[in-house]
């Protein structure tokens, strides 16, 4: 485990924040928790772990606070545990957006040390009981990089995320909003849309629904509130529904007028297998902003860091072209 992190302040024990409780205690970190839901902070506590009474006792003394509550309850958690925060804290976290949580951080708690953080680890369940020690392993982690980011709180974070067997991705807050406008947001809207369709078909079609159709839709499961915070007030989510609704319009056009989906399936299954079959080569970075931000928005992330007799070492792995 990273030195520079001796006690970790999670407010926020769902399925995110309390995975990641238990990934820190697993690889020999302090930490603490802390979650405004009464019956969630006794199923964590009852589970053995450390969980304060206030969001102000869980971050005192700590050395990184991570937010893990939803979107929505984003500003008010800040508010409310802005005069209890650390001067030194670096303060992470967790959600989908990127975005909205660096304009509340700049507004509501200006002198912290912020990296925003997203680890694309979730599945469709939620709460303490779905919580898994090993969700994070070999999952892409964004760590957003601005100009008035700390690039030692950073690489603190990114070391971490690496400690925790995950994969620190370097980017902007609204690049990787872009990005997960597209694979995140999208795939849940078209999941919605497919449940409803499926359903509109009647107990026959219903009966008959195997593979594809669970598989197409299981995010619809994911509770619709976290869904809802995922994708409002992401502007790229428009762009990104434009395309799809193109792309199904023309399949449609082409369908009426008795041609064939052939192209569709074709270009669809060449896009899948591509990226499954992506193949990466190891790099070593320089701790600079710029060059670690190329390095992100190619589709490489951090593999290492090492401090040895040559100073401080990124390692990572980018793709080959």
């Amino acid at each position: 485990m990273t030195a520079s992190f001796g006690r970790v302040a999670v407010l926020g024990l769902g399925l995110i924040g309390g995975s990641l409780m238990h990934a820190i205690r697993q690889a020999g970190c302090d930490v603490v928790g802390y979650d405004i839901d009464t019956a969630t902070a006794a199923a964590a506590s009852a589970a053995g772990f450390p969980v304060a009474p206030t969001d102000g006792a869980a971050v005192h003394g700590a050395d990184l606070v991570v937010l893990a509550m939803p979107l929505p309850q984003v500003p008010d958690a800040l508010r409310s545990l802005a005069p209890h925060l650390p001067q030194r804290a670096v303060l992470t976290d967790v959600g989908t957006l990127k975005v909205p949580v660096l304009r509340a951080v700049r507004q509501i708690v200006p002198g912290a040390r912020f990296v925003g953080g997203h680890p694309l680890a979730g599945t469709e369940e939620s709460g303490w009981a779905a919580t898994d020690p090993l969700l994070f392993r070999d999952a892409p982690w964004t760590l957003t990089l601005e100009p008035d980011t700390d690039l030692d709180a950073w690489l603190a974070v990114a070391e971490l995320v690496c400690d925790l067997g995950a994969k620190p991705v370097p980017t902007t807050g609204a690049e990787q909003d872009a990005a997960v406008a597209r694979v995140i947001g999208l795939p849940h809207v078209l999941a919605e849309a497919l449940a409803l369709t499926g359903l509109d078909g009647g107990p026959l079609g219903l009966s008959l629904a195997s593979g594809s159709y669970r598989s197409g839709s299981r995010v619809a499961r994911t509770r619709p509130d976290l869904v809802a915070s995922w994708c409002d007030g992401n502007r790229a989510l428009v762009a990104a529904m434009d395309e799809v609704i193109g792309r199904l319009a023309a399949a449609r056009a082409s369908l009426a007028e008795g041609h064939s989906m052939l192209s569709l399936a074709q270009a669809g299954h060449r896009a899948r297998t591509d990226w499954e079959h992506r193949r990466f080569a190891p790099v070593e970075l320089a701790p600079v902003v710029a060059d670690l931000l190329r390095h992100g928005g190619e589709g490489g992330w951090i593999t290492a860091i090492l401090h040895d007799d040559t100073g401080l070492r990124l390692l990572g792995m980018r793709p080959l072209t």
